[in-house]
Protein backbone atom coordinates (compact mmCIF):
# COMPACT_ATOMS: atom_id res chain seq x y z
CA UNK A 1 0.00 0.00 0.00
CA UNK A 2 2.78 2.38 0.93
CA UNK A 3 4.35 1.59 -2.59
CA UNK A 4 0.75 2.36 -4.13
CA UNK A 5 1.28 5.58 -2.30
CA UNK A 6 4.16 6.95 -3.64
CA UNK A 7 3.26 6.27 -7.08
CA UNK A 8 -0.05 8.02 -7.01
CA UNK A 9 2.38 11.18 -5.46
CA UNK A 10 5.06 10.34 -8.16
CA UNK A 11 2.17 10.40 -10.68
CA UNK A 12 0.39 13.41 -9.32
CA UNK A 13 3.60 15.60 -9.44
CA UNK A 14 4.29 14.33 -13.01
CA UNK A 15 0.77 15.44 -14.06
CA UNK A 16 1.29 19.19 -12.77
CA UNK A 17 4.84 19.40 -13.52
CA UNK A 18 3.28 18.85 -17.58
CA UNK A 19 0.14 20.60 -17.28
CA UNK A 20 1.40 24.27 -18.15
CA UNK A 21 2.72 22.38 -21.63
CA UNK A 22 -0.99 21.03 -22.18
CA UNK A 23 -2.58 24.23 -22.63
CA UNK A 24 -5.69 24.11 -25.02
CA UNK A 25 -5.74 26.46 -27.91
CA UNK A 26 -8.72 28.16 -26.40
CA UNK A 27 -6.99 29.26 -23.65
CA UNK A 28 -3.97 30.54 -25.54
CA UNK A 29 -6.45 32.26 -27.82
CA UNK A 30 -7.46 34.09 -24.55
CA UNK A 31 -4.49 34.82 -23.48
CA UNK A 32 -3.68 36.71 -26.14
CA UNK A 33 -6.52 38.36 -26.48
CA UNK A 34 -5.85 39.36 -22.71
CA UNK A 35 -2.16 41.06 -23.86
CA UNK A 36 -3.46 42.59 -26.98
CA UNK A 37 -6.12 44.20 -24.70
CA UNK A 38 -3.97 44.84 -22.41
CA UNK A 39 -1.69 46.52 -25.06
CA UNK A 40 -4.63 48.59 -26.14
CA UNK A 41 -4.81 50.12 -23.19
CA UNK A 42 -1.42 51.22 -22.40
CA UNK A 43 -1.05 52.92 -26.07
CA UNK A 44 -4.38 54.88 -25.20
CA UNK A 45 -3.34 55.61 -21.55
CA UNK A 46 0.50 56.73 -22.95
CA UNK A 47 -1.81 59.10 -25.77
CA UNK A 48 -3.66 60.29 -23.16
CA UNK A 49 -1.15 61.29 -20.88
CA UNK A 50 0.49 63.16 -23.89
CA UNK A 51 -2.49 65.46 -24.76
CA UNK A 52 -2.95 65.91 -21.41
CA UNK A 53 0.95 66.96 -21.15
CA UNK A 54 -0.14 69.67 -23.86
CA UNK A 55 -3.48 71.01 -22.39
CA UNK A 56 -2.21 71.61 -19.63
CA UNK A 57 0.71 73.55 -21.40
CA UNK A 58 -2.39 75.33 -23.04
CA UNK A 59 -4.18 75.75 -20.10
CA UNK A 60 -1.13 77.74 -18.05
CA UNK A 61 0.11 79.44 -21.13
CA UNK A 62 -3.75 80.87 -21.52
CA UNK A 63 -3.87 81.69 -17.63
CA UNK A 64 -0.84 84.04 -17.99
CA UNK A 65 -2.20 85.81 -20.84
CA UNK A 66 -5.29 86.56 -18.53
CA UNK A 67 -3.62 87.68 -15.92
CA UNK A 68 -1.31 90.11 -18.18
CA UNK A 69 -4.82 91.35 -19.50
CA UNK A 70 -5.98 91.67 -15.92
CA UNK A 71 -3.12 93.63 -14.64
CA UNK A 72 -2.78 95.92 -17.90
CA UNK A 73 -6.57 96.79 -16.55
CA UNK A 74 -4.91 97.68 -13.22
CA UNK A 75 -1.89 99.03 -13.51
CA UNK A 76 -1.85 101.47 -16.23
CA UNK A 77 1.33 102.81 -16.32
CA UNK A 78 2.58 99.09 -17.34
CA UNK A 79 -0.77 98.89 -20.06
CA UNK A 80 1.11 98.49 -22.97
CA UNK A 81 3.81 95.60 -21.61
CA UNK A 82 1.04 93.59 -19.87
CA UNK A 83 -1.16 93.84 -22.44
CA UNK A 84 1.11 92.64 -25.44
CA UNK A 85 2.25 89.71 -22.60
CA UNK A 86 -1.49 89.06 -22.23
CA UNK A 87 -2.31 89.02 -25.49
CA UNK A 88 0.79 86.64 -26.17
CA UNK A 89 -0.37 84.12 -23.82
CA UNK A 90 -4.25 83.90 -24.68
CA UNK A 91 -2.85 83.27 -28.09
CA UNK A 92 0.14 80.68 -27.57
CA UNK A 93 -2.60 78.93 -24.91
CA UNK A 94 -5.59 78.40 -27.97
CA UNK A 95 -2.61 77.60 -30.38
CA UNK A 96 -1.40 75.06 -28.19
CA UNK A 97 -4.48 73.04 -27.44
CA UNK A 98 -5.70 73.42 -31.02
CA UNK A 99 -2.70 71.55 -32.06
CA UNK A 100 -2.70 69.19 -29.67
CA UNK A 101 -1.92 65.87 -31.86
CA UNK A 102 -5.22 63.59 -31.81
CA UNK A 103 -2.37 60.11 -32.28
CA UNK A 104 1.13 59.47 -31.77
CA UNK A 105 3.01 57.18 -33.14
CA UNK A 106 5.35 54.93 -31.58
CA UNK A 107 9.11 55.08 -32.75
CA UNK A 108 8.80 51.31 -32.89
CA UNK A 109 6.09 51.55 -35.54
CA UNK A 110 7.89 53.92 -37.71
CA UNK A 111 11.03 51.66 -37.70
CA UNK A 112 9.20 48.89 -38.92
CA UNK A 113 7.80 50.91 -42.17
CA UNK A 114 10.71 52.38 -42.45
CA UNK A 115 12.54 48.44 -42.56
CA UNK A 116 9.93 47.55 -45.42
CA UNK A 117 10.98 50.55 -47.41
CA UNK A 118 14.43 49.77 -47.36
CA UNK A 119 14.05 46.21 -47.80
CA UNK A 120 12.59 46.92 -51.53
CA UNK A 121 15.53 49.72 -52.45
CA UNK A 122 18.02 47.27 -51.12
CA UNK A 123 16.21 44.67 -53.18
CA UNK A 124 15.60 47.32 -56.27
CA UNK A 125 19.75 47.99 -56.16
CA UNK A 126 20.91 44.39 -55.83
CA UNK A 127 18.63 43.43 -58.55
CA UNK A 128 19.68 45.83 -60.83
CA UNK A 129 23.62 45.37 -60.08
CA UNK A 130 23.83 49.32 -59.35
CA UNK A 131 27.21 49.33 -58.07
CA UNK A 132 27.67 53.68 -57.35
CA UNK A 133 27.34 54.95 -54.13
CA UNK A 134 23.68 56.91 -53.45
CA UNK A 135 23.75 61.00 -54.14
CA UNK A 136 21.04 63.49 -53.33
CA UNK A 137 20.88 65.57 -56.68
CA UNK A 138 18.83 68.52 -56.56
CA UNK A 139 15.78 68.83 -59.10
CA UNK A 140 12.30 70.42 -59.79
CA UNK A 141 12.09 67.80 -56.56
CA UNK A 142 15.18 65.96 -54.89
CA UNK A 143 15.82 62.60 -55.89
CA UNK A 144 18.40 60.12 -54.22
CA UNK A 145 20.17 59.14 -57.38
CA UNK A 146 21.40 55.21 -57.06
CA UNK A 147 24.27 55.26 -60.54
CA UNK A 148 24.83 52.23 -62.22
CA UNK A 149 28.85 52.87 -62.05
CA UNK A 150 30.94 54.64 -59.63
CA UNK A 151 32.28 58.09 -60.52
CA UNK A 152 30.30 59.20 -63.66
CA UNK A 153 28.75 62.17 -64.51
CA UNK A 154 25.41 62.80 -62.96
CA UNK A 155 22.45 62.48 -65.68
CA UNK A 156 20.70 65.37 -66.93
CA UNK A 157 17.31 66.66 -64.45
CA UNK A 158 15.18 65.37 -67.22
CA UNK A 159 16.23 61.98 -66.85
CA UNK A 160 15.37 61.89 -62.73
CA UNK A 161 12.02 62.77 -63.41
CA UNK A 162 11.26 58.63 -63.57
CA UNK A 163 12.24 55.90 -61.15
CA UNK A 164 14.43 54.16 -63.84
CA UNK A 165 17.29 56.68 -65.25
CA UNK A 166 17.88 55.70 -68.64
CA UNK A 167 19.80 58.05 -70.30
CA UNK A 168 21.14 58.22 -73.78
CA UNK A 169 24.46 57.51 -71.86
CA UNK A 170 24.14 54.16 -70.93
CA UNK A 171 27.01 54.37 -68.01
CA UNK A 172 25.04 57.65 -66.59
CA UNK A 173 21.88 55.14 -65.99
CA UNK A 174 20.65 54.17 -62.52
CA UNK A 175 17.66 54.58 -60.33
CA UNK A 176 15.88 57.88 -59.01
CA UNK A 177 14.00 57.32 -55.59
CA UNK A 178 12.24 59.74 -53.84
CA UNK A 179 14.20 60.64 -50.76
CA UNK A 180 12.56 60.25 -46.94
CA UNK A 181 13.55 63.30 -46.32
CA UNK A 182 12.10 65.34 -48.40
CA UNK A 183 8.32 65.52 -46.91
CA UNK A 184 9.99 65.83 -43.18
CA UNK A 185 12.18 69.07 -45.53
CA UNK A 186 8.64 70.36 -46.77
CA UNK A 187 7.46 69.77 -42.65
CA UNK A 188 10.39 71.87 -41.73
CA UNK A 189 9.79 74.74 -44.35
CA UNK A 190 6.04 74.79 -42.68
CA UNK A 191 7.34 75.60 -39.74
CA UNK A 192 9.83 78.66 -40.25
CA UNK A 193 8.10 82.50 -41.46
CA UNK A 194 10.96 82.88 -43.56
CA UNK A 195 13.14 80.76 -46.14
CA UNK A 196 16.87 79.57 -44.91
CA UNK A 197 20.03 81.51 -45.53
CA UNK A 198 21.92 79.81 -48.10
CA UNK A 199 24.71 78.91 -45.95
CA UNK A 200 25.87 75.45 -44.94
CA UNK A 201 26.03 76.49 -41.21
CA UNK A 202 23.15 78.48 -41.00
CA UNK A 203 21.18 74.84 -42.56
CA UNK A 204 23.19 72.30 -40.32
CA UNK A 205 22.44 74.76 -37.40
CA UNK A 206 18.46 74.26 -38.15
CA UNK A 207 18.13 71.25 -39.41
CA UNK A 208 20.16 69.76 -36.21
CA UNK A 209 18.17 71.36 -34.09
CA UNK A 210 14.88 70.50 -36.13
CA UNK A 211 15.83 66.79 -35.79
CA UNK A 212 15.83 67.12 -31.97
CA UNK A 213 12.95 69.60 -31.12
CA UNK A 214 10.44 69.13 -33.85
CA UNK A 215 10.54 65.86 -35.29
CA UNK A 216 12.19 64.23 -32.34
CA UNK A 217 13.65 61.70 -33.98
CA UNK A 218 17.34 62.56 -32.18
CA UNK A 219 18.19 63.24 -28.66
CA UNK A 220 21.12 65.14 -29.45
CA UNK A 221 22.62 66.65 -32.40
CA UNK A 222 26.08 68.24 -32.59
CA UNK A 223 27.15 69.70 -36.09
CA UNK A 224 30.59 70.89 -37.45
CA UNK A 225 30.95 72.47 -41.17
CA UNK A 226 34.21 72.70 -43.17
CA UNK A 227 33.51 74.87 -46.66
CA UNK A 228 37.10 74.33 -47.56
CA UNK A 229 36.47 70.52 -48.45
CA UNK A 230 32.82 70.81 -48.71
CA UNK A 231 32.19 68.78 -45.85
CA UNK A 232 29.29 69.22 -42.73
CA UNK A 233 29.81 66.61 -40.59
CA UNK A 234 26.34 65.52 -37.71
CA UNK A 235 27.08 63.39 -34.55
CA UNK A 236 23.49 61.81 -33.94
CA UNK A 237 22.94 60.92 -29.69
CA UNK A 238 20.15 58.62 -29.44
CA UNK A 239 18.74 58.20 -32.88
CA UNK A 240 15.30 56.80 -33.61
CA UNK A 241 13.84 54.82 -36.67
CA UNK A 242 15.52 52.02 -36.61
CA UNK A 243 19.06 51.03 -38.26
CA UNK A 244 20.32 54.55 -39.56
CA UNK A 245 22.97 52.82 -41.97
CA UNK A 246 20.75 52.13 -44.06
CA UNK A 247 19.70 53.08 -47.46
CA UNK A 248 18.31 56.86 -47.44
CA UNK A 249 17.42 56.06 -43.54
CA UNK A 250 14.82 59.41 -42.79
CA UNK A 251 18.06 61.47 -40.38
CA UNK A 252 20.54 61.63 -43.01
CA UNK A 253 18.19 61.68 -45.55
CA UNK A 254 16.46 64.86 -44.15
CA UNK A 255 20.19 66.96 -43.65
CA UNK A 256 20.94 65.82 -47.14
CA UNK A 257 18.51 67.00 -48.59
CA UNK A 258 17.77 70.20 -46.36
CA UNK A 259 21.84 70.69 -47.86
CA UNK A 260 20.73 69.82 -51.37
CA UNK A 261 17.26 72.51 -51.34
CA UNK A 262 19.06 75.23 -49.74
CA UNK A 263 22.60 75.01 -51.26
CA UNK A 264 21.42 73.88 -54.78
CA UNK A 265 24.18 70.84 -55.66
CA UNK A 266 24.04 67.37 -54.85
CA UNK A 267 25.34 66.09 -51.44
CA UNK A 268 26.66 62.70 -50.99
CA UNK A 269 26.46 61.02 -47.05
CA UNK A 270 28.72 58.79 -45.15
CA UNK A 271 27.20 57.19 -42.04
CA UNK A 272 29.59 55.33 -39.57
CA UNK A 273 27.77 54.10 -36.98
CA UNK A 274 30.20 54.72 -33.80
CA UNK A 275 28.99 55.97 -30.69
CA UNK A 276 27.96 58.83 -31.08
CA UNK A 277 26.40 58.05 -34.92
CA UNK A 278 28.16 60.21 -37.42
CA UNK A 279 27.26 61.29 -40.60
CA UNK A 280 28.91 63.39 -43.16
CA UNK A 281 27.34 65.10 -45.93
CA UNK A 282 30.12 66.48 -48.65
CA UNK A 283 29.51 68.46 -51.46
CA UNK A 284 31.42 69.84 -54.46
CA UNK A 285 32.60 73.67 -53.25
CA UNK A 286 33.18 74.24 -56.91
CA UNK A 287 29.37 74.41 -57.81
CA UNK A 288 28.54 75.92 -54.15
CA UNK A 289 26.07 79.19 -55.35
Amino acid sequence: MASTGETDATRSAVTESESPEETSPADLRRQLAVLEAENRQLREEYARAQQATYRRTALGLFIVGVAGIAGGLIFPDARTVLFALGGTGVFAGVLTFVLTPERFVSARVGARLFQALRADRDATVDELGLEGDPVYVPTDDVRLFVPRYQDRPLPPDSALSDLFVVPETPEQGGVAFHPTGRPLFEAFEDTRSQPLSETPHTVAATAADALVELFELADGVEYAVDTDTGRVTFEVVGAGLGDPTGIDHPIPSFLAVSLVETLGIPVRVEITDDDPLAITCRYDTQNET
